[in-house]
């Protein structure tokens, strides 16, 4: 009985132990697959679409002619040979630099904190289906500025910046405050971000969607973008009204809008 004694408390000290290990990697681990798979799941459909028009590069007798082998000192100069991966060293490539940095930072810490709130059971799921499908826009809009500086291509800044960069922010925003339980679910945030939809549903049908999906003008590639568009901005229209619906059938007032003032 003694030896028992002293064995039970040492394993009921490790439980407590295992629990807080797994809350510190299992949130880290989440939050870098997306970094690690995203960009080779969207050069693996750009592939799919378009590998009929790729070229077949000869490494032997290939050169980058338009790299300043900067970034290789003393090493190589010139015109270089073939590269995996080459940059040069102008204010536009820093500006990529930290657009991409930001960009990877934001997607783990947002998975990072969704999977805390999963752990915790906390977590309104619903919010959690809406951050998922808001991963293509953000993407895309990150992709669109990364090739916009890197071609030096401005005409659709503006366009991109209000409905793929600002509006898609200040959703994404309520979206992640709603995902926890402990915040209030009032009138004010749920129509913030159905009134976000709302204008990128308006958006999308005035411009490309009924071209390219409902007619069927569009090329393959051109349907899915579409698609990947659409579907997210229906369920930022609906999961919102529900989840204030059921709510207020619940009993938790909406109403007065300033007694959550966290937003």
């Amino acid at each position: 009985m003694k030896i028992e004694f002293k064995i039970f408390p040492l394993q009921h000290r490790c439980v407590p132990e295992m629990v807080e290990w797994t809350f510190r990697w299992l949130p880290a681990a989440c939050g870098g697959l997306g970094p690690i798979l995203l960009p080779p799941a969207h050069i693996a459909i750009l592939y799919y679409f378009w590998q009929s028009y790729s070229r077949y590069v000869d490494r032997r007798f290939c050169s980058c002619s338009c790299w300043d082998t900067v970034f290789k000192g003393t090493y190589e100069s010139g015109i270089a040979s073939y590269k995996h991966l080459y940059f040069n060293a102008t204010p536009n490539t820093l500006k990529i630099w930290i657009l991409t940095v930001v960009a990877i930072i934001s997607l783990y810490e947002c998975t990072k904190y969704l999977t805390k709130l999963v752990m915790k059971r906390c977590v309104r799921y619903s919010m959690v289906v809406l951050f998922i499908s808001s991963i293509f826009s953000h993407y895309y809009a990150w992709w669109a500025y990364v090739n916009y500086y890197n071609d030096d291509f401005y005409t659709q800044w503006n366009h991109q910046l209000f409905f793929r960069f600002l509006t898609e922010l200040i959703s994404t925003t309520a979206v992640l405050h709603l995902a926890h339980t402990d915040n209030l679910v009032t009138t004010r945030k749920a129509l913030c971000i159905v009134g976000i939809a709302l204008l990128h549903i308006a958006a999308s049908g005035f411009d490309q969607f009924i071209s390219n999906v409902i007619r069927g003008e569009g090329y393959p590639h051109q349907v899915v973008r579409d698609l990947g568009f659409m579907i997210p901005d229906l369920l930022h229209l609906l999961l919102p009204l529900f989840l204030l619906r059921k709510v207020r059938r619940e009993g938790f007032s909406a109403r007065p809008l300033f007694r959550d003032q966290q937003f």
